[in-house]
């Protein structure tokens, strides 16, 4: 009984011992809090973290997004030359075959609308060739670094996408910069979201027709802007000519990738003269914003084949040298773009509705049309044809320059049925006007002269619409899931002197032409499911 309590007691003298040395091992206090170490702070609204060493706050942001889509698949057609309706023919009626081939010598062989040609084995663009299905993958990486001065916060910021793609509506894999920028005193220098734009793409990528360099296809800018109180600000802006911001130009068509021959539009980039002139006014309240702008837009073009040749004789429509060249163009396009949010909070809340509408002349990306569905100028899907979007167009038949005049509205109805369930109600309508488009013939020959069938080369009036519906999922907080709907249907005017559509050509049965086959709709639906995660 004593030797159990000898240990009994030895035991406990030895736990107090062993917990005395660790008690002494631990603070005698409480862990100071993280703000000790890292700094929180704000600066002109960017919340982050304080720099060691410095004052300048530092925010990290970003998503990660997965997307699935998918769409229908008809047949596509492409603008084809005189010389492609010559081969098909030679055989069956060699005097129409010979006045083709002498339209063809005339306007280069260029393609034109005049002639369609289908969908063919041998162009690898059939329904069989074509994806149905695909996926992107987009990372986002964004960095915001702020200061306060005693002329306001000095800001800079950059974010990078990085993407993987395959299939329907590829992106391929590649990195780049969507913006990068500096803000202070009013300046914003940089690659930034355009002023001319009210909105961008929408919750989306392209799910109605906008001037969308806000949300995507940002400019490089310099601009300065000045508040006057009560919400209301003017703003003034110099921004590059492109398509995408990233170096393209829309003096030539859409797509072309600026100073890249483009085969359909026959036209070359001569360069860049001036930069893109923007002017802005906008207002925020309490019911919402409004805006509206302008933009003042250099063409400058060259016709293909004639390069730094103007006056050289050649152009006619017998193919003989009847007048010299007028090749090149530079003009002044112009657009204005008007809208207006308004926020709906007895409906729900963060429910609101936008409209926006832009008007352009010799500056279709402004008018917002090529950003319609997946941006295929209203080829949707690859199905149909698309619309000739290009600022300007030199018919080498009559030696003559056309302009193009382009209008869009859009609407968006935002509804949340509750904190975590929303829709989006999507709509869109716009069209392309081609000036001296009028008169001529629909078919050469038949008592059409080479004189009627010279005229209105391009569809003169394209019209297109779209609407769409975006349901969405909030389940936690900074997790996104989106499923969207969306049908477009364009419908272009047959061009005077239409000649008609090549089909099969270079395939097991021949060429076959069907003339005065106009196909003028194209339409189409697509949707996609996209997961996203936002830090």
């Amino acid at each position: 009984m004593r030797l159990m309590k000898s240990t009994l007691l030895g035991t406990a003298a030895a736990i107090v011992v062993v917990a005395g040395a660790q008690a002494a091992d631990l603070p005698t206090r409480k862990a100071a809090p993280v703000e000790q170490y890292v700094k929180i702070c704000n600066v002109g609204g960017i919340t982050g973290w304080t720099l060691p060493g410095s004052d300048t706050c530092v925010k990290l942001s970003g998503y990660i997004t997965g997307q699935f889509t998918g769409g229908n698949l008809n047949t596509q057609y492409n603008f084809a030359s005189y010389s492609t309706v010559a081969n098909a023919v030679a055989l069956t009626d060699p005097a129409l075959a010979a006045r083709l081939n002498t339209l063809a010598a005339a306007n280069g062989n260029q393609a034109t609308q005049r002639v369609l040609i289908a969908a063919s084995d041998s162009q690898r663009n059939t329904t069989f060739y074509r994806d149905a299905t695909g996926w992107t993958t987009r990372a986002n990486f964004g960095f915001d670094f702020a200061s306060n001065t005693a002329w306001g916060p000095l800001i800079g910021h950059f974010d990078i996408n990085a993407e993987n793609g395959n299939g329907f509506d590829t992106t391929g894999g590649y990195t780049y910069l969507n913006t990068g920028y500096v803000t202070w005193a009013g300046i914003t220098a940089g690659k930034a979201a355009s002023f001319y734009s009210f909105v961008g793409g929408g919750d989306n990528w392209a799910n109605f027709f906008s001037p969308d360099q806000k949300g995507f296809n940002q400019p490089d800018v310099l601009a300065y802007t000045a508040s006057f109180g009560g919400g209301f600000s003017a703003t003034i802006a110099l921004q590059s000519p492109g398509c995408n911001g990233g170096g393209g130009n829309c003096s030539a068509p859409a797509g072309s990738g600026g100073g890249t021959r483009f085969v359909q539009g026959g036209l070359v980039y001569g360069g860049q003269r001036w930069p893109d002139i923007v002017g802005q006014l906008h207002v925020t309240q309490g019911w919402g914003e409004a805006q509206i702008s302008g933009v003042l837009h250099n063409v400058n073009v060259v016709s293909p084949g004639y390069e730094g040749e103007a006056g050289v004789l050649g152009c006619g429509i017998s193919g003989v040298a009847l007048f010299n060249c007028n090749n090149s163009q530079t003009k002044t396009g112009w657009g204005v773009d008007a809208g207006v949010k308004f926020l709906l909070p007895s409906f729900g809340a963060g429910d609101n509705f936008l409209i926006t509408g832009s008007y352009t002349q010799s500056a279709v990306w402004y008018s917002g049309l090529p950003d319609g569905m997946w941006g295929e100028n209203g080829q949707v899907n690859g199905n149909g044809q698309p619309m000739f979007m290009s600022d300007a167009f030199w018919n080498p038949l009559t030696n003559q320059w056309s302009t193009p005049t382009a209008w869009t509205i859009s609407a968006l109805l935002e509804h949340h049925f509750t904190p975590q369930f929303y829709v989006n109600l999507e709509g869109s309508v716009g069209q392309l006007k081609w000036s001296n488009m009028g008169g001529g013939c629909y078919v050469l020959g038949f008592g059409c002269g080479l004189a009627q069938a010279a005229q209105g080369p391009l569809s003169p009036s394209a019209t297109s619409w779209l609407v769409g519906a975006d349901i969405g999922w909030n389940p936690v907080t900074n997790l996104n899931f989106d499923l969207e709907l969306m049908y477009q249907s364009t419908n272009q005017q047959k061009p005077s002197g239409f000649l008609g559509t090549v089909y099969n050509a270079g395939g097991v049965g021949g060429a076959i032409f069907v003339p005065g086959a106009w196909e003028g709709t194209s339409s189409g639906f697509a949707g996609r499911l996209r997961i996203t995660r936002y830090f």
